[in-house]
Parts: structure tokens; sequence; C-alpha cells
């Protein structure tokens, strides 16, 4: 499956690695494309602008700082999201003194926000609680860890599974995409 995965930071590259590792067609979708070269040839993908890769993916990955997700959906066309699945790795973090909060929190969540703004899409929130390090084949004392997701679309519900299985995680779905607070 080609996948586009939008966001160049630790998290982008990760999932990258790890969708390249199982055999899918990646691009990296960045403000600045040609900054990604040497990535690309390590990890064995492409690189484009976040609108060449939303276009690129049959299915999408945002991976994003989450309070410029909305604009970078913006930018790389909201209609190139329609009808995919979109995995949600974004957390909406506010830095400033003392640690990150989330805003929105208690009553609205990111993922409820990204699946408001590419209503199209089938979002899936996942991956998010935990760190980039242990997205493929994460090795855990009590054995394999367990991946939580929401979302709304059912078709969207198995697709993001399977992913999730086949990179060593057991899945417990948690409801509805409003499950993301």
């Amino acid at each position: 499956m080609k996948v586009g995965v939008l966001g160049s930071g630790d998290v982008g590259k990760a999932l990258a690695r790890g969708f390249v590792s199982r055999g899918h067609e990646v691009m990296v979708g960045t403000s600045d494309p040609p900054k990604l070269a040497d990535f690309a040839r390590e990890a064995n993908c492409k690189t484009g602008s976040f609108a060449e890769t939303a276009a690129f993916g049959e299915m999408i990955a945002l991976a994003t700082r989450g309070r410029a997700t909305p604009k970078i959906i913006e930018d790389a066309g909201k209609q190139k999201f329609t009808g995919k699945v979109v995995i949600d790795v974004t957390n909406p973090l506010v830095f400033g003194e003392g640690p990150p909060t989330l805003d929105p929190s208690g009553t609205d969540s990111g993922g409820e926000q990204n699946q408001r703004t590419i209503p199209d899409a089938k979002v899936v929130k996942a991956f998010n609680t935990v760190g980039n390090q242990l997205f493929v084949d994460p090795k855990l004392p009590g054995g394999p860890p367990t991946m939580f997701i929401a979302g709304d679309d059912a078709t969207a519900k198995r697709t993001v599974p399977d992913i999730c299985k086949a990179w060593g995680w057991e899945v417990a779905h948690v409801g509805p995409i409003s499950s993301a607070r």
C-alpha cells in the first residue's frame, strides 16, 4: 500500500521506517523535502510536499505537531484525504512555563478536531500514547503491549489494527474518536 506520512520529525521518520519495513511504499511530507534527502535514501522512501504526500498516500499518517496540524491539512488540500484511512498520531501539546499541557482537553480532542477538519476521511487515533522508539517490534518485559485506538469508521478500525498487529502490538478499541480525549 502507498502510505503518506505527513511530518518529518522523529515520529514521522519512525512511522516511515515502520511502514517501509513491512513492505509499504512511503512518501514523507515536509515543508522542505530536499532537507530529507539523506533520510529518504537511508529509509528507502520518497519525500514530497504536504500536498504531494497527501495525494500519494492511499492511507495517511498524521505525524505533525498537534496544533500545526489543521494548517498542514489545509496546505495539503482537504480533498486529498477524502475516503482515506488517516492514522492520527498527533498530540495537541502546548509548551510554556512548566510541563506541557493539552489543548484541547476534556470536552474535545485533537483527534476530534482533525476528524472535523477532514470530515470525509476515516480518522483513527493510534500511536500517540507511546514513544516512537516503540512503534515497531516493541520488546517489553510483560510481552506484547496494547495499542489503544479510537475512531468512528468501522473499516478504518479494521485496517489500523492490522498495521498495529503487524508491528507487534495487541489492539484495544476504546470507542469512537471522542474516546481520544
